[in-house]
């Protein structure tokens, strides 16, 4: 039986929830009592996506046992799960009274806090706790980068996840978060930021392949990148373009610098991607409304080109269709990232 139990945990530990729950089956069938198998198993069915039946397993758990921290602990996630958050944080601060000196009874503290949202200050006390009583553990100081991601002190966040980082350099949920906050919090120009974090969010991918949250992320901030290289472009030529009635050379120039500013720009940026995300960008450009969305650049581009040399009468009209071309261009890239 003990040894069962083990390898549920190792199994979970893993993140392989499907292969705990069913070794964890057959024990509870034997002994429905069994308070370690009905926490673990509670875990189990909170990983599947089963809140009530979690919400059932750790309510027995803790109706055999109420005192034991495990079975509160479990109980103080499943009422997370599902928005009972006064229920989530008094069950863990049960937890953290009856075992003061175990961190993770803090960590979970800190998490029900920060799921609640209105005790940010209480939650970094509890989220510092857990980093002193085990100063080691890197998901302690990711807790407490989500505490400071919530409090708006982006760059506490970030050192927290650098810290985090260096004690477990292959940790996924670091690198994601670490790579979340340049893809979130850049401006336009912020082209090396934004770089770094498609970059860091491809590191999280390979250290977990199944960080769905890293590959929508990773999406979302490549196709940013090109709804700004659209806008540019839009921007600069429609500007040609209401110039183009008084001022032929201003036009021109406008026309110059709507081909020159969006390639310097974009090409800045793919300077400085991983050349596995270069591949990875050319990919996606070559799917669906992209490809449509590359053809479209591609047309403002001849226009903008022929703008610099065609007769003064045709500027008007050039410059009118490379504006439409490229207002498409933004539609098309904008659609895709919703």
């Amino acid at each position: 039986m003990t040894r069962e139990l083990e390898l549920a945990r190792i199994r979970l530990g893993r993140g392989e929830p499907a292969a705990a729950a069913e070794l964890l089956g057959p024990l509870l069938a034997a002994e429905p009592d069994d308070v370690t198998a009905l926490v673990l198993m509670t875990h189990a069915q909170l990983a599947l996506k089963r809140p009530d039946l979690a919400d059932e397993l750790a309510r027995r758990a803790v109706e055999h046992a109420p005192e034991w921290p495990d079975a509160l602990a479990a109980l103080s996630r499943v009422h997370t799960e599902l928005g009972r958050h006064d229920e989530a944080i008094a069950a863990a601060r049960a937890a953290a009274d009856r075992q003061p000196e175990n961190p993770y009874r803090y960590n979970r503290l800190a998490w029900a806090l920060l799921e609640e949202g209105h005790h940010p200050v209480e939650a970094e006390h509890a989220a510092r706790e857990a980093i002193r009583l085990d100063p080691e553990e890197a998901d302690f100081r990711i807790t407490y980068a989500m505490v400071m991601k919530q409090l708006n002190l982006t760059e506490r966040a970030r050192q927290a996840l650098r810290d985090a980082l260096r004690l477990a350099p292959d940790n996924a949920v670091a690198r994601h978060e670490l790579a979340a906050l340049d893809v979130a919090g850049h401006h336009p120009f912020a082209l090396t930021r934004l770089a770094r974090g498609a970059s860091g969010l491809v590191g999280a991918l390979r250290a977990d392949p199944r960080q769905e949250a890293s590959r929508f992320l990773l999406e979302v901030a490549l196709r940013q990148f090109l709804v700004y290289t659209a806008i540019i472009l839009v921007l600069l030529a429609y500007l040609g373009w209401r110039t183009a009635g008084s001022s032929v050379l201003g036009a021109r120039l406008a026309a110059a610098a709507a081909v020159l500013v969006p390639l310097a720009y974009a090409g800045y940026f793919v300077t400085r991607l991983d050349p596995s995300l270069r591949v990875y960008l050319r990919g996606l450009l070559a799917h669906g409304r992209q490809r449509i969305a590359v053809a479209a650049a591609g047309l403002a581009f001849v226009l903008l080109l022929a703008a610099l040399v065609a007769p003064a009468s045709w500027l008007g009209g050039l410059l009118g269709t490379a504006t439409a071309a490229g207002f498409a261009v933004r539609l098309l890239t904008a659609s895709a990232t919703r």
